[in-house]
Parts: C-alpha cells; structure tokens; sequence
C-alpha cells in the first residue's frame, strides 16, 4: 500500500498541474466511491458538489491526498493499486504499482475542465475511494480530524491539519499502550502515514524488536526510534523512493551486515526484522 512517503509524490505532481482547474463535468463508474454520503439523495448530491467548483488547492494527511474545492472537501486513498493521473501526462513513480502508465480500464473517476483536460482516478481492485464533504475545510472532516499528527510536516501538508509529531508526545503515547510496538505505529490515529514497510525498518535503525510492548521502550530507545521513523520517510522522499538504497530488511533475506532477516506475523502483518540487532 502507498504511504506517507509515496503519497507524497503524488499530491506533488497533481499540485503542479491541477492546483485552481475548474470543473466542467464528471464521471464515475463502480461501488466505492461516496460511500460517505446518504444513499437516498446520493446522486443528486455529488452533481451538486462539482457542479461550477474549482480545485483550489491539493495537499496531504498521512496517506490521503486532499483536494480543496469552493464547494468543500473531497479525500482519496489510494489503498493498493490507485493513482491519479493527468491524461496525456500519465504519473509514474517507483512504487511497485506506479512504474507502469495507467491504462484506460483502470479508470473509475475522472474530472473534466473547461479546456478538456481529464484528471482521472485509476483503481482497478476498486479498492481506492473517493469521499466528498460538502461545505467542509479539511480541518473540519471528522475522518482527518481522528488521524493523528503527520511524521514529517512538508510545504504539501493540508494547512489546517499541520500537527507537530513531538518526542514528548510519543513518549507520553508509548507509556500508556501495551501494544506491540510494531501495532502502535501502524495505529494511523497516533500518528498518520508510516505503514508496513516503513515501519519495519524504522524499528530496524532503530534497534527494537517489533513485538515488545510499547510502554516497554525507555526513553533513549524512544527517542531513537521517533528519529529512525522521520528518517527513513525523508530517505524515501531524498531518493525518490529508491528501494533499493533505503530498504534494509523489508522482504529481504539478510541485512546489509549479512544477518539473517526473519519474518514474522505481529498484529496480523508481516514483519521483517534482524534479532541479533533488534532486541
């Protein structure tokens, strides 16, 4: 799944060519989009949302790409496989399901402006959604309201939602669960945008076995792993998600030094560590 670090990417090229198109027809096709909004009434409400709107601005919250509309809000996760892309100007990345261009079956949502330029949502599992909220900023939509502060603060961070992720704040989190370390930074309402990947190898740099007990970690361990999570999204973000160079454990079989990498199942995911360096 696209994190915080590949989402980024994203909301950064459809910044650079959507940022103020206003919207002159839409369409849609599939079960999962708008599930947010009453069925009964449904249609009638999302001709209405984009009826004469403009996309004022694009922006991030953890791993939702947030587009600014004169009429309100409208989200999208990407979950898997979803990308936009501008037709004409497909977005490619090094993520595993972006390397390819988006092809035209994959398309379930796409916006029309006046000069007949089509921004188009790809999804082909339909698993990606889109939700709108009406007459709503970003800082009023109770889905990124319960989201917990961002690991990094970029230019591209949605305005209203800019919360600092503090050391003393994870610390006074991290006393308090007796989660396994590895389930409480997945918890996107702690913190937002580090998913599977990323997390098992911040906790790799960081030197922590994933199924300790968060409140378990002292303050030293802590902090180190606090700067081990911005650092490995930073080094996504520096190389343009270069697996290759920032990537340490993750479906690897040994680590850099040569030790072996085991897999495990905690919380139901799996997880890529080193026990002779995690502990």
């Amino acid at each position: 799944m696209p994190e915080f670090a590949e989402v980024n990417l994203q909301v950064r090229y459809l910044r650079e060519r959507c940022t103020g198109w206003p919207i002159a027809s839409i369409g849609y096709e599939g079960w999962s989009h708008f599930q947010n909004l009453p069925e009964e009434g449904r249609e009638a409400a999302i001709q209405e949302f984009f009826h004469n709107n403009t996309l004022e601005a694009i922006t991030q919250k953890g791993k939702h790409v947030v587009m600014r509309t004169t009429k309100g809000t409208m989200l999208s996760h990407l979950m898997f496989k979803g990308r936009w892309s501008v037709a004409g100007d497909d977005f490619l990345s090094n993520y595993k399901q972006h390397k390819k261009p988006p092809t035209e079956k994959s398309n379930n949502f796409w916006l029309i402006n006046p000069d007949g330029k089509r921004l188009n949502f790809h999804e082909p599992e339909y698993k990606g959604k889109i939700t709108l909220f009406p007459k709503q900023s970003p800082g009023q939509v109770e889905t990124l309201e319960k989201l917990g502060p961002d690991i990094l603060i970029l230019p591209e961070t949605d305005p209203d939602l800019r919360q600092e992720w503090t050391v003393d704040g994870f610390l006074k989190a991290l006393k308090r669960s007796k989660q396994p370390i590895k389930v409480f930074l997945l918890d996107q309402k702690r913190q937002a945008g580090l998913g599977n990947m990323y997390v098992c190898e911040a906790l790799y740099s960081a030197g922590i076995a994933p199924q300790r007990p968060a409140q378990s970690l002292s303050d030293p361990e802590a902090k180190r792993l606090h700067q081990a999570a911005r650092d490995i999204l930073q080094a996504a973000l520096d190389t343009d998600l270069d697996y290759d160079k920032i990537l340490n454990v993750y479906r690897k079989e040994a680590d850099p030094e040569g030790h072996p990498v085991e897999e495990s199942d905690v919380g139901g995911r799996d997880t890529f560590w080193v026990p002779t360096k995690q502990s």
